[in-house]
């Protein structure tokens, strides 16, 4: 770089941009006439200086304007690409929503079979616990118990043929609850995934399940509707059935009190001794609720007639009825007679069984021995306590086959017939003792045949 003597105070850069654009004379002759123009060095560092300007705005903008449309057709793709998925997940949803419509009413109708299978269940319970009870019953013939067992086989293998179904029915049932689980896993991963906006895809869910709601409502509204009806025929039912109980049970309470009172005897004094050396806690009676007051009436009438029924049944069974030999020849009455010794009017507490060497002397109701030994007139005697104030006597014996505190049962052997004591011969003196005073026996017996003709 050289100094140029013309411009002493110009820096280097001056000088150097001098010498780069020098000072030019332009000549223009127009019309015959000449004009200069002088281009100084700042004159052409400013055009220069413009002219590059321009020209980099240019370069710019036209770099800029490319970068856009790249863009542009980038976020175009972009936008392309998640209409189709918003679309696909829109139709996925849709099909959802079919799938799970079609589960919902597979579900409905499988509850449906279940519920009817059942109910097909209780009712063969029910019929199965009604031919073993009837097999159960004494007095049946062969023939009938036949055709009992046979009945219950079907019933049996019916009952089994409607479990197997009921447990076919759980497992598809099972199937349709996962199938329903898999649909609400792919809803969720949609939503994590992001692939549609978290509240159009929840306003989807709210419409799956408010629909899903909506047809599982209206089923148990159906379903409770026919539940409600079937209560209705059951409870009448019910009442029909407790009234047909309770009609046998008075029939069957006025039967025993009518065939009781053939004894002479007060028949609630007698029970009331019967439930007598009692006792416990009290503990009030926890009777089921049967959704209606006459319902519940009837079940406490019922039961109520059933414990009288009950109370008057175990009084028969523990009242000494009957003969207390096994072939029974009456020698003497009970009340007034002739005595076989001295002729003369004497009374007689009990009644004489003729008896032949051998025979034996039976109980005439369960009871508690109390007494074995002489008795004076009565000669060898054995005496059972029978509860409620009754006891039975038999004297005039040969062999006692029992000691106190036996527990013997109706027709249990109590002692060998003799001619103990005051005797004219081999006989039984059987007495009936209620309160401590002689009864007569003969009432009881009445009564024993009285049972065995009507039964």
């Amino acid at each position: 770089m050289t100094f140029d003597p013309s411009h002493p105070k110009d820096s280097r850069l001056m000088a150097f941009l001098r010498r780069r654009f020098p000072e030019r004379m332009i000549y223009i002759r127009t019309g015959g006439v000449s004009r200069t123009m002088t281009l100084t060095t700042t004159k052409q560092i400013l055009m220069t200086t413009v002219l590059a300007g321009a020209l980099g705005w240019t370069v710019y903008a036209s770099g800029m304007q490319l970068a856009h449309e790249a863009i542009l057709s980038l976020k175009s793709d972009q936008i392309a690409a998640a209409r189709a998925a918003h679309d696909e997940v829109l139709a996925e949803l849709v099909s959802y929503r079919e799938k799970v419509a079609a589960l919902t009413g597979d579900l409905q109708s499988s509850y449906a079979r279940a519920n009817d299978l059942a109910m097909q269940g209780v009712d063969l319970q029910k019929e199965i616990v009604a031919v073993e009870r009837r097999m159960s019953s004494s007095g049946r013939s062969d023939a009938a118990k036949q055709k009992d067992q046979a009945q219950l086989d079907a019933l049996e293998q019916k009952y089994v043929g409607v479990e197997t179904a009921r447990a076919q029915i759980e497992r598809e049932r099972e199937r349709l609850r996962k199938q329903l689980a898999e649909i609400d896993q792919r809803m969720s991963r949609l939503a994590s995934k992001g692939e549609v906006e978290n509240d159009v895809l929840e306003l989807r869910q709210a419409v799956l399940q408010r629909d899903l709601a909506t047809s599982q409502r209206d089923t148990l509204v159906a379903e409770n509707k026919r539940l409600s009806d079937r209560l209705e025929r059951i409870q009448s039912a019910q009442k029909q059935l407790f009234d047909q109980v309770a009609g046998l049970a008075d029939g069957g309470i006025t039967q025993i009190e009518k065939t009781l009172r053939k004894t002479g005897l007060n028949v609630d004094e007698l029970l009331g001794k019967q439930e007598a050396n009692r006792g416990g806690p009290f503990v009030p009676a926890d009777l089921p609720d049967l959704g209606r007051e006459d319902l519940n009436t009837a079940m406490r009438s019922l039961s109520e007639q059933i414990d009288r029924w009950d109370g008057l049944a175990r009084l028969m069974d523990n009242l000494p009825l009957g003969y207390p030999v096994k072939t029974p020849r009456i020698t003497s009455g009970f009340g007034y007679r002739r005595d076989p010794f001295t002729g003369e009017l004497a009374e007689h507490s009990g009644i004489d069984f003729r008896g032949e060497k051998g025979d034996v002397a039976l109980a005439t109701a369960p009871g508690t021995v109390v007494y074995v030994g002489d008795r004076g007139n009565y000669g060898l005697t054995v005496d059972i306590d029978h509860g409620m104030g009754l006891v039975t006597r038999f004297a005039h014996l040969e062999e006692a086959l029992v000691k106190v505190g036996d527990e013997l049962q109706t027709g249990g052997p109590v002692a060998l017939i003799g001619n103990s004591g005051r005797s004219t011969g081999r006989h039984l003196h059987y007495e009936v003792r209620y309160n401590g005073q002689p009864y007569n026996p003969k009432e009881l017996i009445r009564v024993k045949r009285y049972v065995q003709k009507n039964q």
